[in-house]
């Protein structure tokens, strides 16, 4: 019973619907239509629903390969949401897993940053180098991937990642070093092979933080995430006050002092004193205008100094207490999107970079002239086996390493969030109640019920706050008041039977 109820949740939160009667045109929900419920609740900032126990039992399973889209590879094969069974599951199949694909993105991009080192160290201006070739087929491979899965994801569910941003930046970088690089060689311009190389250097900014992207499945770092984001938003909002504020003081010191100062100098003057050398202001002003200067200074220093950036602190950190306040919910939310963001390929043959500029080559040109049949998917199988058997080969051993003797079950592993006893520092209240006010259980603000322990689970995403402690407290009282009182109202029901007893007893 419990299978076919898990069955059908999954069917429900996972797969796509195909319904699409009548023309989508004008309809504001054609841009949901290829997606799940779970990617539509990731798209909408469902974090309270992501956060949920059985959902998240759901995206653990998917993360681990428990729960599988696809389970063989042929030409026939669909996408359907299935647990795995390794008796009848193609080995195959298991590139498709997310953990397993994030893992070899991690090694793609200790690879790519090996070779962003071994270009720039040698820095060779007059020609291009073997490592700068393969640079050059990383890039492009890490370009179709990307692209790929923005055609597969989607433009809506493809910007839920922060990270995808880092790696369009990335790709830009790489593509302007590739232009400028080439250009420099074939014209002979060593000023452009100079702007290429210190492009390629910015590589660096976004390469490294995006190999510890890993760290998103870690509570801690998870959770950093979002704040940093929320933050950064903020940020952005704020500054357009600040520029505004910028501007205006710099055109009036520019033309009070123009005779003194050029707009370029005043600019950067004004610029050191906004991040903190306000000495450098006192120490113009006069030379900017004796009458003016003082004072339009002074009033500068003191809006840069206290007023917006004490403002502009306070904001950020309600921004942090904002988010860090959920914290649960939103690292369940980062590690979501993480896991969903890798399963959401409709494609039967997926092939990791570099492999999948091979398929481009000797695939792609056909298409052009030929339509597609099952003679291209049988071709990109076997092109896929040829070349990914190896990594296959190390995931079973993986496999088999990490559950040794263990029975096959198709069901072993379909296991959500681990429990934990504490709940981000606060302390946890689970409240029963009955019907009846006398037979409620009582509540400390501990989490006990009748001096016995209550177990929290980790899915319990409601924290109390301190009203609700407070409640609690007052209801706690409440029922030892109506206890007392309800013990005083039959001491004295027993007391008056009592006399009516030993009146009834006396002789007449």
């Amino acid at each position: 019973m419990k299978r076919n109820q898990l069955l059908s949740s999954l069917s429900r939160l996972t797969m796509t619907s195909d319904d699409e009667d009548g023309d989508n045109e004008g309809d504001p929900t054609s841009s949901f239509k290829n997606l799940n419920a779970l990617e539509i609740a990731a798209i909408a900032d469902a974090k309270r629903f992501l956060s949920q126990h059985i959902v998240q039992k759901i995206i653990t399973a998917i993360w681990s390969g428990d729960i599988v889209f696809w389970d063989s590879l042929s030409v026939h094969s669909t996408k359907k949401v299935r647990f795995y069974n390794p008796r009848t599951a193609d080995p195959f199949s298991r590139l498709r897993v997310p953990k397993y694909l994030k893992s070899w993105e991690v090694l793609f991009f200790c690879i790519f940053l090996a070779l962003y080192y071994a270009v720039l160290i040698v820095r060779d201006e007059s020609r291009i180098t073997i490592p700068e070739v393969i640079l050059f087929l990383w890039i492009a491979a890490f370009f179709y991937d990307e692209l790929s899965e923005w055609l597969d994801a989607g433009s809506i569910f493809y910007a839920t990642d922060i990270w995808n941003l880092f790696d369009m930046i990335m790709i830009a970088i790489g593509f302007t070093f590739a232009i400028l690089r080439i250009i420099g060689i074939v014209q002979n311009k060593p000023d452009l092979n100079d702007l290429a190389f210190d492009i390629l250097a910015l590589e660096a900014l976004f390469m490294i933080p995006r190999i510890f992207s890993i760290l998103s499945l870690s509570p801690a770092w998870g959770t950093l995430i979002p704040c940093l984001k929320e933050m950064g938003k903020d940020f952005f909002k704020y500054m357009v006050l600040v520029v505004v504020v910028y501007c205006g003081f710099l055109t009036t010191f520019s033309l009070v002092g123009r005779n003194v100062f050029a707009f370029k100098s005043m600019a950067w003057i004004l610029t050191k004193i906004f991040y903190g050398s306000a000495p450098i202001g006192f120490e113009i002003m006069n030379q900017i205008d004796p009458f003016f200067g003082p004072p339009l200074m002074i009033i500068f220093i003191t809006l840069s100094s206290f007023l917006l950036m004490g403002s502009l602190t306070g904001m950020l950190s309600n921004s942090f207490s904002r988010v860090i306040t959920h914290a649960k919910e939103e690292y369940l939310y980062v590690y979501s999107v993480y896991v969903l963001e890798a399963s959401t390929s409709n494609r039967l043959t997926h092939f990791f970079p570099p492999f999948n500029l091979l398929a481009l080559v000797l695939f792609r040109p056909w298409r052009l002239f030929f339509t597609a049949d099952e003679k291209f998917r049988a071709g990109r199988i076997m092109l896929l086996k040829a070349t990914h058997w190896p990594i296959v080969g190390i995931i079973k051993l993986y496999e088999m390493y990490r559950k040794p003797g263990a029975v096959e079950d198709e069901f072993a592993g379909f296991k959500g969030p681990s429990r934990s006893s504490r709940r981000n520092g606060r302390h946890a209240i689970a409240q029963k109640r009955s019907a009846s006010n006398v037979g409620r259980q009582t509540l400390s603000p501990r989490g006990r019920a009748n001096g016995q322990s209550i177990e929290v689970r980790e899915d319990d995403v409601d924290a109390p706050t301190a009203m609700e402690v407070q409640l609690t407290e007052l209801n706690r009282k409440i029922d030892q008041l109506t206890a007392a009182i309800m013990a005083i109202q039959e001491k004295q029901a027993s007391g008056n039977d009592s006399g009516s007893s030993s009146t009834g007893a006396t002789p007449a």
